[in-house]
């Protein structure tokens, strides 16, 4: 029998993550799950939009996946988010190491709740392979626990781009996909989280089937790049080469762009813009930039 899959999508935000989601799980028997790490505060918890439009609690496909996740889950919610933070936050990564080294019986309880959630999708989408966009390196050492077969996709972005991205404010509009308040992130922090996400999803992915791809290059090349991560149907390359049209079905948190009804993916990316940066922020980036090519 074959192995269901999870494609997981590491990296930075800001570095189109969603929108890479999105374009994997419009495949058949492949389901968009989002930014899965977050369902159960996001979306369970605080009762935040699912892509459908509708309350995640109360989308007909969550609400059933959650409902059967509950009927095996042996941690309760909390509990289980404060030991998810544990193993996945970046700050974290030695004590996780040494907590997956030798997990203890609630970390067990954890991996199986983890693994539990997952199939639960499985069974209710009725798929085969699970999009998950949460972007946390620290969550690929979780899911090597796991007994799926896993691909970790690597996204990378200009770092220009991902700082200009970050220095924007949004206010909270929960309809909008926006979950809380987005203030302008400091240039030393995006840098720092910039570096750390990027050299960790590489590192942790070891022993894995393990597929980068540049933000960029996926933009300018859809089919070529997308074919490079998964086998395509014909169907499938056919809707690659017009470029849609693309719906974001039930994406769990991630980008604004997850709540439009349809989408298609631009020919060209856009131009590196330095529009909300100083002086010296926009020197440090053309700095880096000339690097990353």
């Amino acid at each position: 029998m074959t192995k269901k899959s999870i494609l997981y999508i590491s990296g930075e935000g800001h570095s189109g993550t969603t929108l890479l989601d999105i374009i994997l799980g419009s495949q058949k028997n492949t389901f968009s799950a989002g930014e899965l790490i977050f369902l159960p505060d996001k979306g369970i918890k605080n009762k935040e939009y699912c892509a459908c439009g509708s309350r995640v609690p109360e989308c007909s496909v969550w609400k059933e996946i959650i409902s059967k996740w509950n009927e095996g889950r042996t941690l309760d919610l909390e509990r289980y988010g404060q030991i998810r933070k544990k193993l996945v936050g970046k700050a974290n990564l030695i004590s996780a190491h040494k907590l997956l080294k030798n997990p203890s019986e609630e970390v067990e309880n954890f991996l199986r709740d983890a693994e539990s959630l997952y199939r639960s999708i499985f069974d209710v989408t009725n798929s085969n392979c699970i999009i998950d966009s949460s972007k946390a390196p620290g969550m690929i050492p979780v899911l090597k626990k796991m007994d799926f077969d896993i691909t970790i996709v690597h996204i990378t972005r200009k770092f220009g781009d991902v700082l200009n991205s970050y220095k924007v404010y949004l206010k909270q509009d929960l309809k909008a996909g926006i979950e809380h308040e987005l203030k302008p992130r400091k240039t030393a922090y995006v840098l720092r989280s910039w570096l750390i996400k990027n050299f960790l999803s590489r590192q942790l992915s070891k022993s894995l089937n393990y597929k980068k791809v540049k933000y960029e290059n996926l933009i300018e090349n859809l089919e070529q790049e997308i074919s490079k991560i998964t086998l395509c149907s014909d169907e499938f390359l056919e809707l690659l080469r017009n470029r849609g049209p693309l719906y974001p079905k039930h994406l769990v948190a991630g980008s604004t762009i997850r709540m439009k009804d349809e989408l298609y993916v631009a020919k060209k990316p856009m131009g590196t813009s330095y529009s909300r940066l100083n002086i010296r922020d926009t020197l440090l980036a053309k700095s880096i930039d000339y690097l990353y090519q």
